[in-house]
């Protein structure tokens, strides 16, 4: 009943009914927007060449005068891992029969593959160069016999890029789905937690649980299920209405994330409240920490054009890691396991941390 009691006053503010409507629709409408006018202007592509004839080199001469410099490095076989770290957003394989293929007209397949890291800079190199070389074809770019022809026709294709990763797609159900099922539930979870212990502490009410001997752990435990049941309520809500938006992530992928999630976030905002002096501070904390975990998950903006420093501090955050994780997953079928049980541990610390910050609040006089 104490728990219901707790999660009625979570809900019932008409400010809090106002966040948990409008903060997932503003994401996404944002989200949209941002996906809609989206441009590659600063990325780090990578080619393997298997096939080392002019006309690949060419090729790579040509993908490279549609970026900035610097932005095109070559590399070996053992360019998965630049991928997983970020170091490239992306790696194009140019095939051992591309002249060949070239020269008997037939169109060649370029494997691209895209990077679990800044997935939307993935998405907008692969659309840049598709949407360039389609343009090409049929134009003297591809042809082998270019300086005998001033034009040829529509039989001689240009290379295409194919995606080698099964599950690239460049819709925004697929590249912004971490955003919308995990970033607006975290922000709402901050923003209603950071204020809850503060209000209790201004109403007084703090002062009469010590005098009725209230325990500290149970005034804390329910507090943070109070929170956690919200978030619990709201991903599931998110979860299902990201399904309209075609968003297609497995459940048993989506919830342990989600509950890692709104562990680490509900003990972290009961956190922000109890060290608080006062709503204002709360309010500026909690907003700072959601643009921090807005801006290091890379959902929407890049993270691997940040300094080093600090790309390697956004990569340890929870936002970050629940990002990564369910778009590695997406791209290459790869586990969650290691980033879910990082979650898990960081979680349960948040969790124990919280406990003893309020345990304290009730010992102060």
């Amino acid at each position: 009943m104490r728990i219901w009691y707790e999660f009625k006053r979570l809900i019932g503010k008409p400010l809090n009914i106002i966040l948990i409507i409008l903060l997932p629709v503003v994401l996404t409408i944002a989200s949209i927007i941002f996906f809609n006018g989206f441009g590659v202007t600063n990325v780090k592509l990578g080619v393997y060449n298997l096939d080392d004839s002019p006309l690949s080199q060419f090729t790579i001469k040509l993908v490279m005068s549609f970026f900035n410099g610097g932005t095109l490095t070559y590399v070996d076989k053992n360019y998965t891992e630049k991928l997983q770290s970020g170091e490239l957003n992306a790696v194009m394989i140019i095939p051992e029969n591309f002249t060949d293929a070239l020269y008997n007209g037939q169109r060649v397949d370029i494997d691209f593959i895209p990077s679990p890291v800044d997935l939307q800079l993935s998405v907008g190199i692969y659309n840049v160069l598709n949407s360039i070389f389609n343009d090409l074809s049929g134009s003297p770019f591809f042809n082998p016999q270019v300086l005998r022809y001033l034009f040829v026709s529509q039989e001689t294709p240009a290379p295409r890029f194919v995606p080698k990763t099964k599950n690239f797609k460049t819709d925004f159900g697929t590249l912004f789905s971490p955003a919308i099922l995990f970033l607006s539930v975290i922000f709402l979870i901050i923003a209603i937690g950071v204020l809850t212990i503060i209000n209790d502490r201004e109403l007084g009410l703090i002062n009469i649980f010590k005098v009725n001997n209230e325990k500290w752990y149970k005034y804390t435990v329910v507090k943070f299920l109070a929170l956690f049941f919200l978030g619990i309520v709201v991903s599931i809500g998110v979860y299902v209405a990201g399904i309209t938006l075609n968003i297609k992530i497995p459940f048993s992928i989506f919830f342990p994330l989600s509950l890692t999630a709104i562990i680490f976030h509900s003990s972290l905002a009961l956190l922000i409240s109890s060290i608080s002096p006062n709503k204002a501070m709360a309010n500026i904390i909690g907003i700072s920490l959601s643009m921090f975990f807005f801006f290091a998950s890379g959902s929407i903006t890049p993270v691997t054009t940040l300094p080093k420093l600090m790309f390697k501090v956004a990569s340890y955050t929870p936002s970050y890691k629940l990002t990564y994780a369910l778009r590695n997953y997406q791209l290459n079928g790869i586990p969650i396991n290691s980033e879910l049980l990082y979650l898990t541990l960081i979680s349960v610390v948040s969790f124990l941390v919280m406990m003893l910050t309020i345990k304290k609040e009730f010992r102060m006089k």
